[in-house]
């Protein structure tokens, strides 16, 4: 069937649809609009939207699907639109809202912090749209699962937002079961619709959407986009203090007078900058115009810094970790500033689309610290200038985001999973819960004897239990689990506790301060009251002494192939990068000499004034990171290079080349074996029931899904047989 004109895509729409986009002085409707209006309205495809931020996704989705309910009503919620956070549910509901005004059809909040009445008058009238989180549906399939033929009995289109967000972790799997567990119940397999402005790999995407739907799948793009970037990067040597005044200072001349976005890679980042920034800027005259931002900050406060940023004309700057780089509607933003190295290049794609939405001209600086290495230490050495360029290259120059890895066996979840399903259906019989659980499209690796041996170990840690007649159910202590409310998140949760200054809650920490103590929240400093662990409250007041606060620490950085391919290529090179302030282009030049005397790009090299061996693969984290679990297995004494959280490469004690050589092609005459009690006391996988899995079953679950055999084979066969060790790597 030929595609819709813009015309006959524009007349397939319902009134009130139009109105609104005459109502918005649309001049034209985008080619993804116009190509999503057939597709959905005549193919009923599953779609994935891929576009940068605010260039309509949201409108291409829903604009036809609004359509198709409101001429075809039915007594049941016609869309589900699923987020990854509450706030965002929030922001777009109010945009949907004034998109149906006058319609009759409704949009309803259904999460932790949504009105009662709402979902009471839902439940008695159903319709419209729904917006939720996969835990509140988890809550609402464990607790209340005949609510759900009540909703979605005719339930037509599922909307998946920001969908990036949820693949490639448990939480995003756990979305997949709890859809396919949905449409089990309803008898029906409703059309998909995913929205992203970070997608790597369409094929992952899709297969990701299309997971436990038998309906076709198609990714739409936006043709039209012609975003400017405006790309500037500074570093700032430091000392002895980790965010020395010229490092503020700049991210300060970088922001006054501008609507701006701080974007940092940790709580504890973000407090500290806000708080230095703010000083140097009351300090020269400048207003007050900084809030905070972050998971750690109470609802009020992170909703009062997002109305700042909406409605402030003037000069504001908030401070932020991952919850505003979501599509939260802040408004326009003058400048997006990212301060350190970018953790991801997908992040650092969904932060820069913050700025310039209307201009479409989108500028990020990033504002770097430079460690400077002591005494020619190697593992001083910081690359997050080098990582930086490698990951601005690789996006600006070539539009590459790293591609998500899809877990093949997700054994938490399984758990997980099993207990859910247990508390939505009651006692089943082992058969029965097996189909059940294993027909899960995210469980089609897992072995029947692999349940078995999961359910055994469930019942000896007592979560589970067997009746007379055979039937398995849940025990006393797995509906105490199952019963809380942190059962519905399959993460783990920090133990946290509330800050409050005159019962205002402020935040929430995760250690217990006494009192006297000081520390930052929010942008301030607080100084202690009292502290009741009972109750987990801490009561404080305005402080002014110098202050700390420290948050739940982050992992190593993740570095996939495709980026530390670039890194080294950003090493060897003598290619010096516009975007460079004049110390960055030194620092750099210092990297380039730094990498060819320490031999960071030679494969295989001798250390200076030892008798070990460094290799410096060209592979991603969980390549390198198969190596050092292979090699230590085989008797091998190694460690893993850490350039300052940067897993660049591992060293070999008292071996000689040949020696090592020889060790290689022994142990791919022996098979790539991994030593299972040394990978389980080194590494654990995320999730709540790592524990309670059989010894086995974690060991498969690590080697599957965290490492990579196949590739470490093929760099030990390079290295047994002396390909390319002890050069320059080559870059076209």
């Amino acid at each position: 069937m030929k595609r819709l004109t813009e015309q006959e895509a524009y007349e397939r729409l319902a009134d009130f649809i139009k109105d609104y986009i005459y109502d918005r002085g649309w001049e034209h409707l985008s080619s993804m609009q116009i190509r999503a209006i057939g597709e959905v309205l005549e193919k009923r495809r599953n779609l994935l939207f891929t576009a940068g931020t605010a260039m309509g996704k949201t409108e291409a989705a829903l604009m036809p699907a609004l359509t198709d309910i409101y001429e075809h009503p039915a007594d049941s919620v016609g869309i589900l639109y699923i987020s990854p956070l509450k706030a965002l549910i929030n922001d777009q509901f109010y945009r949907i809202e004034e998109m149906l005004a006058g319609t009759g059809l409704a949009i309803t909040k259904w999460h932790g912090d949504a009105a009662v009445s709402r979902k009471e008058k839902l439940l008695g009238m159903p319709g419209g749209i729904l917006q939720t989180t996969p835990e509140s549906l988890e809550a609402m399939l464990c607790r209340h699962p005949e609510n759900v033929r009540i909703l979605f009995s005719g339930l037509r289109y599922i909307v998946m937002d920001e969908i990036h967000y949820f693949m490639g972790n448990q939480r995003g799997l756990q979305l997949l079961a709890l859809l396919e567990r949905i449409q089990r119940i309803i008898g029906k397999e409703p059309v998909r619709l995913g929205l992203s402005a970070t997608i790597g790999d369409c094929r992952q995407a899709i297969a990701y959407l299309n997971a436990g739907s038998r309906r076709q799948a198609l990714v739409i793009g936006y043709e039209e986009e012609r975003r400017q970037y405006l790309i500037s990067v500074t570093a700032t040597r430091i000392g002895n203090t980790d965010y020395p005044a010229a490092y503020g200072k700049k991210i300060l001349e970088q922001s006054v007078g501008k609507r701006t976005l701080l974007f940092t890679n940790s709580r504890r980042e973000c407090e500290i900058l806000v708080a230095q920034v703010r000083r140097l800027a009351l300090k020269a005259g400048l207003p007050d115009c900084y809030y905070i931002h972050h998971g750690s900050i109470s609802r009020e406060l992170r909703e009062e810094a997002e109305r700042r940023m909406k409605r402030s004309a003037g000069p504001v700057m908030t401070g932020t970790t991952l919850t505003l780089e979501l599509g939260i509607d802040i408004g326009d933003l003058d400048e997006v500033i990212q301060a350190s190295q970018p953790l991801r290049i997908s992040s650092m794609v969904q932060r820069v689309g913050r700025s310039g939405r209307k201009t479409m001209r989108s500028s990020i600086a990033f504002h770097l610290r430079y460690f400077e290495a002591e005494g020619g230490v190697l593992e001083n050495l910081d690359l997050s200038l080098v990582r930086t360029i490698a990951m601005i290259e690789l996006y600006f120059r070539e539009k590459y985001v790293e591609p998500a890895r899809l877990s093949r066996y997700p054994m938490n979840l399984l758990i997980h999973e099993t207990l859910s399903i247990l508390c939505q259906k009651g006692c089943l019989y082992p058969q029965r819960l097996a189909a059940e659980v294993l027909e899960l499209s995210i469980f089609r690796y897992v072995s029947q004897e692999e349940l078995r041996q999961v359910l055994r170990s469930m019942m000896e840690k007592d979560y589970i239990k067997v009746y007379e007649d055979g039937a398995v159910g849940i025990s006393d202590a797995g509906e105490r689990l199952c019963g809380s409310l942190e059962f519905y998140a399959v993460f783990e949760s920090e133990e946290t506790f509330s800050v409050r200054w005159n019962d205002q809650e402020i935040g929430t920490v995760d250690r217990a301060y006494k009192a006297g103590d000081s520390f930052f929240l929010a942008g301030r400093t607080w100084e202690v009251r009292g502290c009741d662990t009972k109750h987990r409250r801490i009561d404080v007041e305005p402080g002014t002494a110098q202050a700390d606060i420290r948050f739940g620490g982050k992992g190593a950085l993740h570095t996939d192939q495709r980026t530390m391919e670039r890194i080294h290529q950003v090493l060897a090179s003598k290619e010096m990068y516009p975007y460079l302030d004049e110390e960055a282009v030194g620092i750099l030049t210092e990297l380039r000499a730094a990498a060819k005397h320490l031999g960071l790009l030679k494969t295989l090299v001798q250390e200076p004034g030892t008798d070990n061996l460094l290799v410096f693969p060209v592979l991603g984290t969980d390549t390198i990171r198969t190596l050092y679990y292979i090699w230590n297995s085989a008797g091998v004494t190694c460690d893993r290079v850490m350039l300052r959280g940067f897993l660049y490469g591992i060293r070999i004690h008292s071996m000689t080349e040949a020696e090592f050589r020889a060790c290689n092609a022994w142990i791919l005459k022996k098979g790539c074996r991994i030593h299972r009690a040394f990978l389980l006391r080194k590494e654990r996988m995320e999730g709540k029931y790592f524990d309670i899995l059989p010894e086995e079953l974690r060991y498969k679950e690590l080697v599957e899904d965290l490492l990579d055999q196949e590739g470490a084979a093929e760099f030990l066969k390079m290295l047994a047989q002396g390909e390319e060790c002890g050069h320059v790597p080559h870059f076209p």
